[in-house]
């Protein structure tokens, strides 16, 4: 079964704009390729006053959704705000925060990247 992550990016500027689309989503596409589907999200008035999300980026392989989220990491426009797949969410941990042991003894949780002292943790919706 095929997971797609679907990561959200967040304007880190006070008035999100669309130069930050024009700049940010092309370049990451640019550099990518076809490994992600990027799309743009409307940005309303009332999305000018607070931080918005400026688009997402689906990629369906653990190891595209680490790349982009370490070239995102460093970003001074942009950081990605939420992560989700159709079966739950990938939650970022600091690494020495996370009791490795105790999270694989979880069968609904699994480490899907490990980036620049960051752990993407993916948990998946439990079923009763």
């Amino acid at each position: 079964m095929t997971v797609t992550f679907r990561l959200e990016l967040r304007s880190t500027e006070t008035r999100p704009s669309a130069e930050t689309q024009e700049s940010v989503l092309p370049a990451l596409s640019q550099k990518f390729g076809q490994r992600v589907n990027v799309h743009a999200a409307e940005l309303t008035d009332a999305d000018r006053l607070r931080a918005a999300t400026i688009g997402t980026v689906a990629v369906d392989t653990s190891d595209d959704l680490g790349a982009v989220y370490e070239y995102v990491k460093p970003h001074n426009l942009v950081k990605v705000g939420t992560v989700e797949t159709d079966g739950g969410h990938v939650f970022t941990r600091k690494s020495h925060e996370v009791d490795r042991r105790q999270l694989q003894r979880r069968p609904d949780a699994a480490i899907v990247a490990e980036v620049r002292g960051d752990l993407l943790v993916h948990v998946g919706e439990q079923s009763d």
